[in-house]
């Protein structure tokens, strides 16, 4: 009789729910007072967390490219494209003879430059030095030809016999003559590659000839002297003239010489610059070999994911050997489209999916640059930061990522399909004596299932989630709330459970009593 109780309890319950619905069906269609079934809710208190969920790809937040610090050849290749190195790890060597002999090479042409510019300094010196002495002599030789050139006119005032006078310029042009017969034997005497050996030789017949025209005059006069020797004086002076002349033209020639070879002070210090500049690209050079020395070590634990460095291979400063990124240092990166933006914010929560293991996050950049996707949509690039990466996670792989964009705590809640949407404004329909009405409301954050009521409601209010069987309500229906099924399912499972354990318990107590 106690298990019949059972079955027939079960039978019951939904027996009643089903006659409870068909009475409310009977009377919506048979135009009774029941009016339109509607289904409702109560406006709650609790927590309510909005997300934004998205998927993206895992990578390293710390990348380094690793370039050919020099010139050289690259001896041997430690690692693989794909391996973990630890900070530290030698990852590509240089062949250090190659670079041993790049390095004198670079040594030697800083002692060529410092060479070249120190002669040009030198000879800069020497040439200033010149000009100097050349001025110099030129004002004092100027000074002499001014004294003699008077001495002379006073000697010629002096002397009133044309004789005289005639025989001590053709002394004063004979002391001449033989002096550039000396210099023309000289030059031949110690001729270079410019010398031009017949010009010279014309040159001087010709002054040897002028020489003879002097002397036959000079013979004519030979027995000629004045009383006092004047013309021996005055000879005499004229040949101080003509050496003073000459000394004057050589140190004139000398400040010509000297201003030819000398550099201005601009070029001077454009060789200076130069110089510096050298020294500094020879010191760079040099520290670059030194550190191809040292070869590519890592600087950080992590993965190599690109590799182009071959053993063997010679290779110029600049090539791109390999890529290491850390894998300490991890980081989420995705798209986010202009509506996700709204609410995306750095600094908020995240919490990562890596293969079906959990992993917490903070959203760490946000681009200010949008660029299209492979549908032509702009997207804006975004990155969420792990924090508690472990040897699980795998660079380059797809991660689910939640984003916890707002959170409250202890408001006044609603489903989101009680929540309505007009040109006034957000509302919500209640019933007020068994007839529909618009209560306008403010919204505030809002999850799939639930959204945050700041303004309109108080808690347990009840409001109108949809009609019955998905029909269309407006304000003003008559309506009738439906019975909340779920709660029906609840008390069912409930009563259900009440009924087996009285009927454990009877059964105990029977077989207890038939022991006895």
């Amino acid at each position: 009789m106690k298990k019949r109780k059972k079955k027939v309890w079960k039978i019951l319950v939904p027996v009643a729910v089903v006659l409870v619905i068909v009475l409310v069906v009977s009377g919506m269609v048979n135009g009774g007072n029941a009016g339109v079934g509607v289904y409702t809710a109560s406006v709650v208190k609790g927590d309510i967390r909005s997300e934004l969920s998205t998927s993206g790809t895992v990578k390293a937040e710390d990348t380094t490219t690793y370039f050919a610090p020099a010139n050289g050849k690259i001896a041997g290749v430690q690692i693989e494209q794909g391996d973990v190195v630890k900070s530290g790890d030698m990852l590509v060597c240089f062949d250090e003879e190659t670079l041993a002999y790049a390095q004198k090479q670079s040594q030697l042409e800083r002692q060529i430059s410092n060479a070249d510019y120190t002669a040009t300094v030198q000879d800069y010196q020497k040439q200033k030095d010149k000009l100097a002495t050349a001025e110099a002599e030129i004002a004092a030789y100027e000074m002499q030809v001014d004294m003699y050139e008077q001495h002379i006119e006073d000697l010629t005032n002096g002397i009133t016999d044309v004789n005289a006078l005639k025989k001590a310029d053709l002394y004063a042009d004979l002391y001449s003559v033989e002096k550039a017969i000396n210099t023309y034997d000289l030059a031949m005497q110690t001729p270079n590659e410019d010398t031009d050996m017949d010009e010279l030789m014309r040159k001087k017949t010709e002054k040897q000839n002028e020489m003879l025209k002097i002397q036959n005059e000079l013979n004519l006069l030979a027995d000629y002297k004045t009383d006092y020797g004047w013309e021996d004086l005055l000879t005499q002076a004229k040949k101080d003239l003509a050496d003073c002349q000459e000394k004057l033209q050589e140190a004139k020639n000398d400040k010509t010489s000297a201003e030819a070879a000398m550099l201005n002070d601009n070029k001077i210090t454009g060789y200076q610059l130069t110089q510096e500049k050298t020294k500094l690209a020879t010191q760079d050079t040099e520290r670059k070999y030194a550190a191809a020395l040292n070869g590519i070590v890592a600087e950080f634990d992590g993965v190599v994911t690109s590799l182009n460095a071959v053993t063997g291979a010679t290779i110029q400063e600049g090539t791109q050997l390999l890529v290491l990124e850390s894998y300490e240092e991890i980081c989420v990166e995705f798209q986010a489209s202009k509506y996700d933006l709204e609410d995306l914010k750095v600094g908020q929560k995240a919490i990562i999916d890596v293969s079906g293991k959990e992993y917490e996050g903070t959203v760490s950049k946000i681009n200010k640059m949008a660029q299209p996707n492979s549908s032509g949509i702009p997207m804006v690039g975004a990155r969420v930061h792990i924090e508690n990466p472990d040897e699980n996670i795998f660079l380059g792989i797809e991660a689910k990522i939640t984003v916890i964009t707002a959170e409250e705590e202890g408001v006044l809640l609603l489903p989101v399909e009680a929540v309505n949407i007009d040109n006034t404004g957000s509302f919500c329909f209640i019933i007020e004596n068994g007839i529909l009405t618009k209560k306008y409301i403010t919204t505030g954050i809002s999850s799939l299932e639930q959204i945050q009521v700041l303004e309109g409601m108080t808690e347990g209010d009840e409001v109108v989630t949809s009609g019955y069987m998905g029909m269309d309500i407006e304000e003003g229906m008559a309506v009738t709330v439906m019975p909340d099924m779920t709660a029906v399912a609840e008390t069912m499972t409930m009563e259900e459970t009440n009924v087996e354990d009285a009927s454990k318990e009877e059964a105990t107590t029977e077989a207890m009593t038939t022991a006895e």
